[in-house]
């Protein structure tokens, strides 16, 4: 959890008065304790509605976090699935054109399917 808190004061010298910016950001969706005290002198119930809409925020972002984790496995394996098989058919293809007469045909079909696979593979890893 990132917490970052940052204050300015400004005081004037001539006549006393005094300008105050407080701003939180936080990660987290629960408020500060201090507006939480503030909001407890103000509306004492709504300390508890707070607490509890932010129970219900965080099992939501949890639940979405292991739905797209979920997700991303799967489409990663699906594509080690499908550059497989593709690289096994242009093998294939490369060889059954080798074997009826045309190698150099044959070997620059196979040479392609390989030779796209791992060029794919390579930029992908650069990002």
């Amino acid at each position: 959890m990132a917490n970052k808190h940052t204050t300015a004061n400004v005081n004037s010298g001539k006549n006393g008065h005094q300008l105050s910016f407080q701003q939180h950001e936080t990660d987290c969706p629960i408020l500060p304790v201090p507006q939480l005290e503030q909001l407890q002198k103000f509306k004492p119930d709504a300390v508890d509605w707070v607490i509890k809409q932010t129970q219900i925020e965080a099992e939501h972002r949890r639940a979405e976090n292991r739905r797209v984790n979920h997700y991303t496995f799967i489409e990663r394996v699906l594509g080690q699935i499908f550059a497989f098989l593709i690289g096994l058919t242009g093998v294939g293809f490369g060889s059954y054109v080798a074997l009826h007469g045309q190698p150099t045909a044959g070997g620059i079909i196979a040479t392609s399917a390989l030779a796209g696979l791992a060029g794919v593979f390579l930029s992908g890893k650069s990002k």
